[in-house]
């Protein structure tokens, strides 16, 4: 079954990637005001969102055509996107004009797949300083970042719009390359079993990075580590039997056995249902460490950590483990 999505893909032009991005705050504040102040925050510093935003793509000024904007009075955030390009400062030193000097509220968002260079902006944070307004460059990864834990388990449809989103960022190739991190997921009720059958699994529709390693957080540090040997997906076909389609990896009946194991056990054992729309992540083998999160609290969602220089020291994934045990992270 072909996947809903509620953001096009198949394009990388920077308007269309602007829009994308401002459906996603407008569904954010449909859904909520305070939620969209909380993502915008994050972006910005402390934002005071009044209520009725209007949010435009390429509006234009006297002097410019931003990609973007969110505008209600006294709030006025202007929005340009670089996807591919260069970052253009004269073109963000135009688009201050439309800024009413010396007004509070006034905010400059330039969104990036990766951080600009801060020598080529220094003549932006000039002109913003000057005219008193507040300019951010924020990157698409911390963007998707500020939407973890943003939405309830029973907000299936915000739930869904950030899920769809992420992935859009993921397949648009708008996030950083983490095929050599550690992506750190969280898991409860089901790490015995994660632990037993050596695979993590998720819904078919919800997004991520390509990523080399996975690790199963629990207790407040990552307890199993494990390479990604390959991916499937599990569907019913019209008698309702089981399928599982490869989806990237090798595929050897061991994981497809394993896979069977984890299906039957979370049957079984917590009545959770993963015959379709599931994405099953096998790893060689998970191993035991111990690499601890020094930070306060818990993580609502998966997290990612580069780990390339302490796998290069390592050599092997059992060297590995027991390196991050020494180790910790926030």
């Amino acid at each position: 079954m072909a996947r809903v999505t509620y953001f096009p893909r198949y394009t990388t032009q920077e308007n269309v990637v602007t829009n994308t991005t401002l459906h996603l705050f407008s569904q954010i504040n449909q859904h909520s005001s305070d939620r969209l102040r909380a993502v915008l925050s994050e972006l910005l510093g402390d934002v005071e969102m009044p209520l009725g935003v209007n949010i435009q793509q390429q509006m234009r000024s006297e002097t410019s055509v931003p990609d973007g904007g969110i505008r209600q009075e006294p709030i006025h955030i202007v929005i340009e996107t670089k996807v591919s390009a260069g970052v253009d400062a004269d073109q963000l030193l135009r688009h201050c004009d439309s800024f009413v000097k010396r007004r509070e509220g006034n905010y400059l968002l330039l969104l990036t797949k990766n951080p600009a260079e801060d020598q080529a902006l220094e003549p932006v944070r000039s002109k913003v300083k000057d005219i008193g307004a507040i300019f951010r460059n924020a990157t698409f990864e911390k963007l998707c970042h500020s939407l973890q834990g943003l939405a309830r388990e029973h907000e299936t449809h915000l739930v869904r719009v950030i899920e769809d989103y992420t992935a859009y960022c993921a397949e648009m190739d708008l996030l950083p390359d983490r095929r050599k991190w550690l992506r750190i997921v969280p898991c409860g009720t089901t790490f015995d079993l994660n632990k037993q059958w050596h695979l993590y699994y998720q819904p078919t529709d919800r997004g991520y990075s390509p990523h080399e390693y996975i690790g199963i957080y629990n207790q407040k540090a990552v307890r199993l580590l494990g390479r990604i040997a390959a991916i499937y997906d599990s569907e019913l076909d019209a008698d309702g039997q089981l399928q599982l389609f490869l989806v990237d990896g090798q595929d050897r009946p061991e994981f497809r056995e394993r896979i069977g194991g984890m299906i039957l056990d979370s049957k079984q054992k917590i009545g959770w249902d993963l015959t379709s729309e599931t994405r099953f992540f096998c790893a060689e083998q998970f191993l035991p460490t111990d690499f601890k999160k020094t930070s306060w609290g818990g993580i609502q969602g998966a997290r990612f950590w580069d780990i390339s220089e302490q796998a290069n020291i390592a050599g092997t994934d059992d060297q590995l483990a027991d390196l991050l045990r020494q180790q910790e992270w926030e």
